[in-house]
């Protein structure tokens, strides 16, 4: 092994190290972000919680550190939130986790009724599917003095849940957001 490999390979090696050790309880996590032109596809990972494939190009807009939201926003101005976490991050103040359906709805109940109950804001579940374990729904109103139109699609898929979010924007018809939301979680 000459020099440059092993200075490579040292280097690859603490870069690993600090990356687990960032992380609580054990868990590495590794987060990917990458355009693939050929298939017009923005590829999304949270190693070991969560993968997908976003139709076009999607640039990194921020990360909301509080709920684990990745932000993108695409060549529109569409602004679309990723989140993937293992579900026994969540008990929902039961003290109990769970998983499937019955899990999605307590996960929707529990999101939904902060802004309800904080905000006043109206939310509506648009389309619950119980057999692929997904719940789209609609939450509208005033959040901190800004005027939110927002369509989520919460699911489950091997004890991991995935939150998607198209934040506010009149660039897309509800149509188009339930179409795209559905085809994230299920592609």
């Amino acid at each position: 092994m000459n020099m440059m490999s092993k200075y490579i390979r040292g280097l690859f090696v603490l870069m690993i190290l600090l990356l687990t050790s960032c992380v609580p309880r054990g868990t590495s996590i590794i987060v990917f972000s990458d355009y693939d032109e050929k298939a017009n596809r923005t590829d999304f990972t949270v190693f070991p919680y969560g993968e997908i494939g976003i139709p076009g190009k999607w640039e990194k807009a921020g990360y909301n550190q509080k709920s684990g939201q990745q932000l993108f926003e695409n060549a529109d101005s569409v602004s679309l939130a990723i989140s993937f976490a293992p579900c026994s991050k969540y008990d929902f103040g039961t003290g109990r986790t769970g998983t499937g359906f019955e899990f999605v709805k307590a996960y929707y109940e529990w999101d939904s009724e902060y802004f309800v109950s904080q905000y006043g804001m109206k939310r509506n579940i648009i389309e619950q599917d119980s057999r692929n374990n997904f719940i789209i729904w609609h939450l509208e109103g005033l959040f901190e003095g800004t005027q939110v139109d927002n369509y989520f699609l919460f699911g489950e898929k091997k004890s991991y849940v995935s939150s998607f979010l198209i934040l506010t924007t009149d660039k897309w018809t509800e149509k188009e957001k339930i179409i795209f939301l559905k085809n994230l979680f299920l592609n």
